[in-house]
């Protein structure tokens, strides 16, 4: 029954953002959180090249989109709350990349930038805004900056002060993982990956509001994992929640 609400869904969603259009870079643009549905959806279903087409165009988007937000909220005084800034959006365009296999560098000095400007730190709310810690760790990460320890950290201590209970599952599960690929550890980033499977099924499975596609696929998890192949670690997780295609070499080959 879910791979049959995911398939209904997909391809529902992507004939209404092709239609008119010429091609899947003009269907992506001001839309990109149907545009990320259908990739994940294709992507679970095994359509994985048109999937990564997709994730592609949609890492551009997600950058336009999320700067278009960032200079409503910050370009001019007063500035907004830091929970209101497009982190959320930044670290999507992160995750389009990583599920592309392209521009995963360029995504992340283009997030990076945004998470750690000055002023970003003095924001109200800042404790409260723990995607941007998100936002810096996972391009400190992929860009190897120094920092990522005192980065995760922060995220560490803000939640544990700050967060509730959806919080501490999501981003103690990341930080979990982050730490593993930094210590070099396999076996501290499958069970990083595995708590951000537990997360899905406990907090996002079965919740009001949430559509097929997110239902089925647990993308922090998923992104995660084709993270970990690119960086190099043959990592394999048999996993309902995590499509086929970030198992297989023939689409997310370790190391590339």
């Amino acid at each position: 029954m879910t791979g049959q609400a995911v398939q209904r869904l997909v391809k529902d969603e992507r004939e209404q953002l092709l239609d008119g259009k010429d091609g899947i870079e003009a269907a992506v643009v001001t839309r990109p959180n149907r545009s990320q549905t259908v990739a994940i959806g294709l992507l679970t279903l095994g359509e994985v090249a048109e999937a990564k087409a997709w994730f592609r165009a949609l890492v551009e988007e997600w950058l336009t989109y999320a700067g278009n937000s960032w200079e409503a909220q910050y370009e001019n005084e007063p500035k907004q709350s830091a929970q209101r800034g497009p982190w959320n959006d930044y670290v999507n365009a992160v995750y389009c990349a990583v599920l592309g296999s392209a521009d995963i560098e360029n995504a992340a000095e283009v997030v990076d930038k945004r998470a750690t400007e000055e002023f970003v730190d003095e924001l109200e709310n800042r404790d409260l805004a723990f995607r941007v810690d998100l936002a810096r760790s996972l391009s400190a990460y992929i860009l190897a900056d120094p920092s990522l320890s005192e980065v995760l950290d922060a995220l560490e201590r803000r939640v544990n002060e700050h967060g509730n209970d959806w919080d501490y599952d999501r981003y103690h599960a990341y930080a979990r993982t982050l730490r593993g690929l930094q210590a070099e550890s396999e076996s501290e980033i499958a069970v990083g990956i595995e708590a951000l499977l537990a997360f899905h099924q406990t907090h996002l499975a079965s919740g009001n509001g949430v559509d097929a596609v997110d239902s089925a696929v647990a993308l922090d998890a998923t992104a995660m994992l084709a993270l970990a192949r690119w960086d190099g670690w043959a990592i394999t997780i048999d996993h309902e929640a995590i499509p086929d295609a970030l198992n297989d070499d023939e689409y997310y080959p370790v190391g590339e």
